[in-house]
């Protein structure tokens, strides 16, 4: 039998949990892309459309991780999630004043070109998420 078929749960009372602890936070890796069809910026009637929009590049090296652990801040738990060097680039292929997107297709409109935003690095940011 394997070793977590031969492991037996005891139950444990609030005394002997208050004394556990875990680890000190978790991390995080790896290659993160995607994909958006399109983004729709619509006034009175009147659309902005970004269409095409890429995210690549954005790699999360082992050594290097994204990492989540629980703080203390003057007394307040926080949870801190810290963000490692990346760099990556956002893409929009198409940005067009007006035209209707359906169907994965954009039509109509006047385009104005796109739009590449490259190396983008977030490396030594930290956010905190704790309750108010």
């Amino acid at each position: 039998a394997s070793f977590m078929a031969q492991a037996e749960l005891k139950s444990m009372d609030d005394a002997s949990m208050s004394d556990v602890t875990g680890q000190a936070g978790i991390s995080i890796a790896g290659n993160f892309s995607g994909s958006i069809g399109n983004v729709a910026y619509v006034d009175d009637g009147n659309k902005l459309n970004l269409s095409g929009i890429t995210m690549t590049g954005f790699a999360i090296a082992d050594a290097n991780p994204l990492t989540v652990d629980v703080i203390d801040d003057n007394g307040t738990q926080k949870l801190a999630i810290g963000l490692p060097a990346m760099t990556g680039t956002v893409t929009v292929a198409d940005i067009n004043i007006g035209g209707n997107y359906a169907g994965s297709t954009l039509t109509g409109g006047t385009s104005i070109g796109g739009l590449a935003i490259s190396n983008i690095n977030m490396g030594g940011s930290q956010v905190r998420v704790w309750g108010h």
